[in-house]
């Protein structure tokens, strides 16, 4: 009896361990981090970032892989337009808003149609064949009441009043290419007087994510 317990104790032994090691590799695909007040799911293919709460955006800088560096930016710029030049009386002045996005650098990149950032549908595929620029793109733009005879201009932009809509991105890591989106709705409101215009543009940010494996797809929305 006691040679048949002797034999079968390695065998035991090598299926215990063999046991441990499957059990440590699945608990290692799946791993959630904070990241001031962010919820960060990692998986072997696609990290994903809830932001919580969900961000307003004047001016913000989107680290899409939490390494603490900027990939890209979000700005408002306001600058004066001379709409109608007149020497005697003062130049008549518009106000121009635009809301923007802009990457840190030379190598990362937006999915653009060619004159602006595109507001992607889920499902999306954002790959290396689509559209991409390094350029500032213009989110949203809008005018404000300016002085003398100017009028405003029509508020512009594929994210204007949209509900979940994709940006689709691109950064550069160790020379590696890897592909990402950022999920945003917008608001705004409307007046009248003096002359219509948009009295208010919210943009806000609700999550993101990026696939950790270089070169690959990924889908807007995909969260594993």
């Amino acid at each position: 009896m006691k040679k048949q317990i002797t034999k079968k104790l390695p065998a035991f032994i090598s299926i215990l361990i063999i046991s441990i090691l499957i059990f440590n590799g699945s608990c290692s695909k799946d791993t959630k981090s904070l990241d001031n007040g962010n919820t960060t799911t990692g998986t072997s293919k696609i990290i994903y970032t809830d932001v919580k709460p969900d961000s307003a955006i004047g001016s913000y800088n989107l680290d899409l892989n939490n390494d603490g560096i900027t990939d890209f930016v979000f700005s408002i710029s306001n600058k004066q337009i001379v709409c109608d030049p007149n020497p005697m009386s003062g130049n008549s002045l518009l106000f121009f808003n635009i809301l923007s996005l802009t990457p840190s650098n030379g190598n990362n990149e937006i999915i653009t149609d060619g004159t602006s950032t595109l507001a992607l549908d889920s499902s999306s595929a954002i790959i290396s064949d689509s559209l991409w620029t390094t350029a500032s793109q213009t989110l949203i733009d809008w005018s404000s009441p300016g002085t003398g005879r100017c009028s405003t201009f029509p508020a512009g932009g594929h994210w204007l009043n949209v509900s979940d809509k994709y940006l689709g991105l691109k950064f550069i890591k160790n020379n590696n290419t890897y592909y990402g989106w950022a999920r945003l709705t917008s608001s705004s409101k409307f007046a009248t007087s003096p002359a219509p215009h948009l009295v208010m543009v919210q943009l806000i940010l609700k999550d993101y994510a990026y696939n950790s494996i270089p070169n690959q797809t990924i889908l807007a929305g995909q969260t594993k």
